[in-house]
């Protein structure tokens, strides 16, 4: 899905959606906000990615944060290393400067203040809902609200696992990707179901449509099993 980072015929869209969320989070002060979807390969990590271009480009400060430990993908697409990130910070294996990275993107001066920082997940591990659901998370997500003006997280999706829901109870809300050919209306408003019940906002919403549908289609079956990060992750 590469192909469709900040690409022409595609920026204008995410003005709109970036136009639409900036009214949602007008008095909030520097907010967290999730990008998910109701099953893997819907187009929530191309939206989260070019979203946070998007409001770089703004002259805002963004963290682009990988919270799917399980299928980490958005390094890969832009072109970030994964070496080390979420799992280092919340293990106490490495500080929050050794895993920002900022991305250098055109249009934008690395002198600034704006600019889009990127986290990645960084290794496997073993129990990712466990992990996310501990207190430092928050302490993640706090410590980086201080240092940026809006932190985008692509998030696992919320039908497979459980991890989505344990983030999204320490976040501002989230934006819901849909590839409506692929999700069913029933998938939708469980998916909508499951984030009321977890009281956790839903700020918007989007229909994606992505080119790599058929190559996706065996990854829900498998989302559960992070050994599976490296294989399944490179064809999504």
């Amino acid at each position: 899905a590469s192909e469709h980072l900040d690409q022409a015929p595609f920026e204008e869209a995410y003005r709109v959606v970036r136009s639409n969320l900036l009214v949602s989070l007008a008095d909030l002060k520097r907010p967290r906000v999730i990008v998910t979807s109701a099953h893997p390969g819907e187009g929530k990590t191309v939206t989260c990615a070019n979203l946070a271009i998007s409001f770089a480009r703004a002259g805002q400060r963004v963290v682009l944060l990988d919270l799917d430990l399980r299928h980490p993908d958005a390094h890969r697409l832009v072109g970030a290393h994964n070496r080390y990130g979420v799992a280092d910070l919340l293990l106490g294996r490495r500080s929050l400067e050794d895993c920002l990275q900022y991305l250098q993107l055109p249009g934008l001066d690395a002198q600034s203040a704006q600019g889009v920082y990127f986290i990645g997940t960084g290794p496997p591990v073993r129990n990712p809902t466990e992990l996310l659901g501990m207190g430092r998370t928050q302490a993640m997500l706090d410590e980086l609200g201080r240092q940026a003006d809006l932190i985008l997280i692509d998030a696992p999706p919320v039908l497979p696992v459980a991890d989505m829901l344990v983030i999204g109870r320490i976040v501002t809300g989230v934006i819901l990707v849909v590839e409506s050919r692929r999700t069913t209306v029933t998938e939708i408003a469980k998916t909508k179901d499951l984030l009321t019940r977890n009281q956790t906002l839903i700020l918007g919403g989007g229909d994606a449509e992505l080119d790599q549908r058929d190559a996706e289609d065996g990854e829900i079956e498998t989302y559960g099993n992070p050994q599976l990060v490296e294989s399944a992750g490179q064809n999504r």
